[in-house]
């Protein structure tokens, strides 16, 4: 049976500083920004027609999102997460990292036959990011391909999320449930470590090597590359068949709103998965 999940649509990040988030994700990434509530503490930002990224600074007893409040949701907090760029353009990322005084780290996740370098950072808040060159005329595409988006000279040339990578304490029990009950596309484990991968889409294929798929890796506590860490508490959007995640998610018993066709839910390890129907 396909998977009813389509693709990536956000992330949400949780920052101490909302104006210092501000600055670097608008300076560095050349996101525009959507809206920005100060009582809420939150930021939008539009990645590109598809895919949007969220700041929330954490208020006392307040949500920074009222629909989501009976689900007690979270923005990740150092969570690790990819951006999708030409391999023609990593070079000039690099340069630009330098010049925004940011250190990184190349570590090439391909084969001697096919190289694929990636370069991994920081932002202030302990998020780690990744840049990971995609092939546009590949033919496995997502939902939403990556197109090119113009951003300003001194901004990293992104053009949407690649991946989102989340901790999970009781790993085996969510290998099992991610793709029971969500739908999640299971593709495959590394043999070294707890470290599953699904695929964003309609059916498991493999990863790297210049794929513009989308996927969710997850992992047990640990330190990944480059001191990654997966994020705790994280709310994640998806494009998906809204009324079979909906189904699967009722015959869990797993706590959820759901308000205008949008479905958020409650997995039991915190993390808040928030399911949209296509754009």
């Amino acid at each position: 049976m396909p998977s009813p999940i389509l693709d990536l649509a956000g992330i949400t990040l949780e920052v101490n500083h909302l104006p210092r988030a501000r600055r670097f994700y608008e300076q560095v990434l050349g996101l525009d920004l959507l809206d920005h509530d100060e009582a809420r503490q939150t930021a939008r930002f539009r990645i590109n027609g598809a895919q949007t990224l969220t700041l929330w600074k954490p208020v006392t007893r307040q949500a920074n999102d009222s629909r989501l409040a009976p689900l007690r949701a979270r923005g990740a907090s150092h969570l690790h997460y990819a951006w999708q760029i030409r391999p023609e353009d990593l070079a000039r990322s690099k340069a630009i990292l330098d010049e925004h005084g940011l250190s990184w780290t190349e570590i090439d996740l391909g084969t001697p036959e096919r190289p694929d370098p990636t370069v991994y950072f920081f932002d202030p808040f302990g998020h780690g990011l990744e840049l990971r060159g995609v092939d546009l005329e590949d033919a496995r595409q997502p939902a939403y391909p990556p197109v090119l988006v113009e951003r300003p000279p001194h901004a990293l040339p992104v053009m949407g999320l690649r991946e989102v990578a989340l901790a999970f304490g009781d790993y085996a029990a969510m290998k099992a449930r991610l793709p029971r009950a969500y739908g999640f596309a299971y593709a495959k484990e590394q043999e070294d470590r707890d470290f599953a991968q699904f695929t964003l889409g309609p059916h498991p294929e493999p990863d790297g090597n210049g794929t513009p798929r989308r996927w969710l890796y997850a992992w047990d506590p640990q330190v990944g590359l480059a001191d990654m860490f997966g994020g705790d508490h994280a709310l994640v959007q998806f494009y998906a068949n809204v009324e079979e995640v909906l189904a699967r998610v009722r015959t869990e018993g797993l706590p959820h709103v759901l308000e205008g066709g949008r479905l958020a839910v409650r997995d039991p390890e915190g993390h808040v998965f928030e399911f949209l129907p296509p754009r």
